[in-house]
């Protein structure tokens, strides 16, 4: 196995069980297939178990369906699961002392509660099920420090989302020769799909929307067949583990009338604006409020109905996500929430010194962020919008490569 993959794998292990120190944790259990990907290298397809200690060997404790694989990719040690596999990670927790025994007496099970050390889980993702099967009585969110490190990529990930641009670029030529009037929505994604596929993805996705359609960008119906005009494509794959997300406007037969011309030029100095906004220090709400200050000088600022963008990496939408400064209001619910927390014993001097952090520091990029940033207008019966994968260097870097000048839109009829 490569070197250096080792290395990169045990160096995130480590980063987290020295969080977990932080946090007084006995250990972490993840759950969530991308994250024991992220530490890993083995995506499972049943579920499966990494169990990481604060202190001592983390081990992945795999489903039978996936145990080859597992002992073949794995960075860490691999155990095979029971059919009961829940039972085989609880097992193997209580026998790393993340987990302790259940007490046999109501008293005894109280005084454990106060006095046992937590374990990190991941809240937005472990099943109620398991959350009581494993009879946890202690616990606390490890899923903002999971995504803390999954936010900044090394070079290893770079290259693969920089491997997914490309892919999903020439997959999108490819589909570009087949777009005419009468073919269904539906009929063209099926043709990305399979032409990513032949490219070499492991998954892709396309969503086509034409015409009115266009101002239902984010819907997942394709129903329509394709008549001149606008057409938004909305497309991604999947290299290794890491996902590409690009959008492009084309126009269908004659020449595109000036009402659309000028909105897709403006987006596309949205677009120039935002990444004058996205070199490492700068805020990360830049973007958006470059955005919508341009938007705003047209009086079209309440047709910007989404974020500015978001991270991309194992999933399509990660942290961090571009959108606009908290305001006060939204800083004071998130305060009373965190008090009611601490009144409650929950993490009470770790989730307040969290909190007074995040007040005095204003998140900024730094080298590393890969995000897609996708300015965009939608009216009601248009929708235009480009959108970019951009790497964080010493300066932003655009990774997807497929042209958005006007000029190389109009496909005829």
């Amino acid at each position: 196995m490569n070197k250096p993959k080792i290395m990169t794998g045990w160096k995130r292990i480590l980063s987290l069980q020295q969080r977990a120190q932080e946090m007084y944790l006995t250990g972490v259990l993840i759950h969530k297939p991308e994250n024991i990907y992220y530490f890993t290298s083995v995506y499972p397809h049943e579920p499966s178990f990494v169990l990481v200690p604060t202190d001592g060997e983390p081990e992945l404790v795999a489903a039978r369906s996936v145990l080859e694989e597992a002992k073949r990719d794995s960075l860490i040690p691999v155990t095979a699961g029971d059919m009961d596999i829940a039972r085989s990670a609880y097992e193997r927790m209580v026998d790393k002392k993340m987990l302790r025994p259940p007490p046999n007496t109501f008293l005894k099970g109280m005084m454990r509660k106060v006095s046992e050390s937590p374990i990190g889980i991941e809240v937005d993702y472990l099943s109620l099920f398991l959350f009581k099967y494993f009879q946890i009585r202690n616990h606390m969110n490890i899923t903002h420090e999971i995504n803390a490190l999954r936010e900044i990529k090394d070079s290893f990930e770079v290259q693969r989302i920089e491997e997914a641009c490309r892919i999903a670029d020439q997959a999108m030529e490819h589909l570009r020769q087949k777009i005419r009037v009468g073919v269904s929505e539906k009929e063209l994604s099926g043709i990305f799909d399979a032409r990513a596929k032949a490219l070499g993805a492991e998954e892709s996705k396309c969503r086509i929307k034409s015409g009115p359609g266009t101002a239902l960008a984010f819907s997942r119906w394709m129903d329509q067949e394709l008549e001149n005009g606008p057409l938004l494509i909305d497309y991604g794959v999947r290299i290794k583990g890491y996902w590409s997300d690009i959008t492009r406007m084309f126009y269908l037969g004659s020449q595109p009338d000036s009402s659309f011309l000028e909105h897709y030029n403006l987006v596309l100095q949205a677009r120039q604006a935002a990444l004058e906004k996205m070199h490492p220090g700068q805020s990360i709400y830049g973007p958006e409020e470059a955005i919508r200050e341009l938007f705003r000088r047209k009086d079209l600022e309440q047709h910007m109905i989404y974020a500015a963008g978001h991270g991309i990496g194992l999933e399509v939408h990660e942290e961090p996500l571009l959108g606009s400064a908290p305001d006060a209001t939204q800083e004071e619910e998130e305060d009373k929430e965190a008090s009611l927390l601490a009144q409650s014993g929950l993490g009470s001097s770790f989730m307040s010194l969290t909190r007074e952090m995040e007040h005095q520091i204003e998140p900024t990029f730094a080298r590393g962020h890969v995000v897609a940033l996708e300015p965009g207008l939608y009216f009601q019966e248009l929708g235009v919008r480009v959108e970019d994968v951009v790497h964080i260097s010493d300066k932003p870097r655009v990774l997807s490569s497929l042209s958005t000048d006007p000029r190389d839109m109009v496909i005829p009829a």
